[in-house]
Order: C-alpha cells, then sequence, then structure tokens
C-alpha cells in the first residue's frame, strides 16, 4: 500500500450533516464520518496535477490534526465539480491507524458509511459558500495512480528526483 505524506491544512470537526437532513442527530449514531471522526483538508507536497497545484487530500483521522504533516495512505479518488469546476480530490487514512485498517479501498469506505452525500457534506464544510458535487469516485488504485502521476509530474517539471 502506498503512503504519502500530507500537508494538512484543516481539520474540520466531526458534526457534519448533508444540507438536505435535519442534522447529525438524524443519522444512525454508528455514522463514523458524521459522527465522530474529524477530517483533515491538505495536499501533498511533492506533487503537481494536470491544474498545476499540489494534489488536494481530505483525511480520515482519530484525532483533529494540527497544521502540520500526516502520514497517510489513499483509498479513494473522487471526481467532483466545485461550482462546475471539475476537481479531483483524493480521500486517505492516516496510515498504520488500527481504527482504519480495514479501509483499504472504496468498498470498505463505503461500508464505513462514507458515501458521496457525507463527502459532499464534508466538501462543502471545507470550501464555504461553493456548490460540491461527487461526480464519481474511484478505488485506491486510481488514487495511487493519480498520486504517481501528480509526483512524477512534480519531479519531471522542477528536477527534484529521488
Amino acid at each position: 500500500m502506498m503512503e504519502v505524506t500530507v500537508q494538512v491544512e484543516a481539520t474540520v470537526g466531526s458534526r457534519v450533516a448533508p444540507d438536505h437532513e435535519p442534522g447529525p442527530a438524524a443519522w444512525p449514531s454508528a455514522h463514523p464520518v458524521l459522527d465522530g471522526f474529524p477530517v483533515g483538508e491538505g495536499f501533498v507536497g511533492d506533487s503537481l496535477t494536470p491544474n498545476g497545484e499540489p494534489a488536494d487530500v481530505l483525511v480520515l483521522m482519530e484525532e483533529p490534526a494540527l497544521p502540520g504533516t500526516v502520514r497517510a495512505r489513499p483509498v479513494a479518488l473522487l471526481h467532483a465539480s466545485v461550482d462546475g469546476q471539475p476537481v479531483d480530490e483524493v480521500v486517505c487514512v492516516t496510515a498504520r491507524d488500527p481504527r482504519f485498517e480495514e479501509i483499504t479501498d472504496l468498498p470498505g469506505l463505503q461500508a464505513w458509511h462514507c458515501d458521496d452525500a457525507a463527502l459532499e457534506a464534508l466538501l462543502r464544510r471545507l470550501g464555504h459558500g461553493c456548490a460540491w458535487q461527487v461526480v464519481r469516485c474511484e478505488g485506491a488504485a486510481g488514487a495511487e495512480e493519480f498520486l504517481s502521476d501528480a509526483h512524477h509530474t512534480y519531479e519531471r517539471l522542477t528536477g527534484c528526483i529521488d
């Protein structure tokens, strides 16, 4: 499994609900994403995507992170739109965290109740005032290929080949 270093810029607390739902109390109490785990937002520093920016990442974590770095492993790639513009977001879990060891791919993420509606709610909360929509999701293989391509682009364009 691939691991990356994510530069976390912000962490959203656990009380997230989609706009069309009455609130967290309406969700089953075991809904981890909406009822108990923070999500970090950041990027992978040694990557460049086709839009010329580092790869954007959401990290499911047990504890909120202060701005800084965390080791994470990709489990999904979201193809979304924000205000009608295409955006790719890599969904990761913190690396070597026993709470997330069973989440290795998209089916594990979905079994953990992290569906499109929950992810859209998180994206709306992180991207204040923007209209987010998840268009489709790919599994870990797609996320790893996306990050690998972004890393190779970074190396090629910066000359920073390891």
